[in-house]
């Protein structure tokens, strides 16, 4: 059934602000790891602890601010986001002192967090038909990558610039995205008319969601598999800079872009390869894959551009098959009245997301760059187990 015209205008202002957000982001944000180091000198252990707490501080308050989109609405709770975000790349922008930056970081973290949940959110707002809620979740992850293989080239390019300031151009990117969101809330009336009942608490919401079994489940499971996933991001990065790996930068460029080509190319050959499969199969073997990456990683040591690219190219067709299927599920265990907060909940696997650039970076420090890979494979494979539960959770809940 096509969607009303209100509902489609809202939902592809959405997708083309997802690209946006996501070029903006990607942009800088993978380089900073490498300008804490270069330009502040600081340790891997101490960059590792920056980016878990402006992540996780990102995380806590983005949960407040799903739960209060509810409330709200998710269009006028996104546009909050997005300046969030301005500011922090405005602040990035013009400091020169590290706290200045950690709180650009923040900033940053938090209209990510706020603006990742509420997107997803916001197709189970406006898409009545399950199978098209889905199909509208692969093409957002789908539009995510575009915007994730864009950023990093163009990021490589401004940063060999010395004319261009990355920062203020990230900026005007989330600008323009809130400029046109705006516009969108003048002209619907969804958003004023859909509104949860603030009555029941924010408690009381968390508590009805994290009543089910499953839903905890997958939120551990999930949060296990970003604290593998990310190692490709900072860890990565961080462990290749230590062993001088050649062409540092190009290969910062070519990880990012080979993540997000490999997903783009892939996406919907290999879903129509797996379109019989159920969700649970193809967030397991989405799992296997980006476990299996974390042991090619490890071969960083032959320094070879190749390895890491395989690596990162395995690492990717599991993200593909994994990540959307995760969206679905929480979809389908979300309470219809509560579906920001569900979204703003699951963030919290994103600590995990988190907590790798810390504990890789006390790995690296001390001297166990290639074990911190294998232990990534083994959480990996500790998510299959305690996903195989959330199945087992459901039916039971049904019995």
């Amino acid at each position: 059934m096509p969607l009303p015209p209100e509902n489609r205008a809202v939902i592809y202002t959405m997708l083309l602000g997802t690209f946006l957000s996501r070029a903006g982001y990607f942009m800088t944000w993978p380089y900073l790891s490498l300008v804490l180091y270069r330009d502040y000198g600081l340790s891997a252990s101490l960059i590792g602890a920056i980016f878990f707490m402006t992540s996780a501080s990102g995380i806590l308050f983005g949960m407040l601010g799903s739960y209060y989109s509810d409330i709200i609405g998710r269009e006028r709770a996104l546009i909050i986001s997005l300046v969030l975000s301005v500011a922090g790349f405005s602040v990035m922008a013009g400091t020169t002192e590290v706290i200045g930056f950690v709180i650009a970081m923040a900033l940053i973290s938090l209209g990510r967090a706020c603006t990742e949940s509420f997107s997803k959110a916001m197709i189970g707002d406006y898409v009545n038909d399950v199978r098209q809620r889905e199909k509208f979740q692969y093409i957002r992850y789908y539009i995510v990558n575009i915007g994730t293989a864009f950023g990093p080239v163009a990021g490589t390019y401004a940063l060999t610039s010395p004319s261009l300031n990355i920062f203020i151009i990230s900026a005007i990117i989330y600008i323009i995205y809130t400029i046109l969101m705006i516009i969108i809330v003048a002209i619907s009336s969804k958003s004023r008319r859909e509104k949860a009942s603030p009555s029941a608490g924010i408690l009381h919401a968390f508590s009805i969601i994290l009543s089910q079994p499953s839903f905890v489940r997958l939120l551990i499971s999930y949060s296990l598999l970003m604290f593998v996933y990310i190692s490709f991001d900072s860890p990565l990065i961080q462990f290749l800079t230590r062993i001088s790996f050649p062409d540092l930068t190009f290969i910062i460029s070519a990880i990012f872009f080979t993540n997000a080509i490999t997903v783009i190319a892939c996406q919907y050959p290999v879903l129509y390869l797996l379109r019989r499969s159920t969700v649970n199969t193809k967030i397991i073997l989405g799992i296997i894959l980006i476990s299996l990456a974390q042991l090619f990683f490890m071969l960083a040591y032959f320094k070879l551009i190749a390895l890491i690219i395989f690596a990162t190219f395995l690492l990717s067709l599991g993200e593909l098959i994994a990540m959307p299927a995760f969206s679905i599920e929480v979809d389908r265990l979300a309470p219809a009245n509560l579906r920001g907060t569900s979204f703003g909940i699951i963030n919290l696997t994103s600590l995990g997301a988190s907590l790798c650039p810390l504990v890789c970076g006390l790995l690296i420090d001390a001297g166990y760059g290639y074990a911190m890979f294998f232990l990534l494979f083994l959480t990996g494979l500790l998510s299959i187990l305690i996903y195989k539960k959330v199945g087992l959770s459901r039916k039971v809940a049904q019995a």
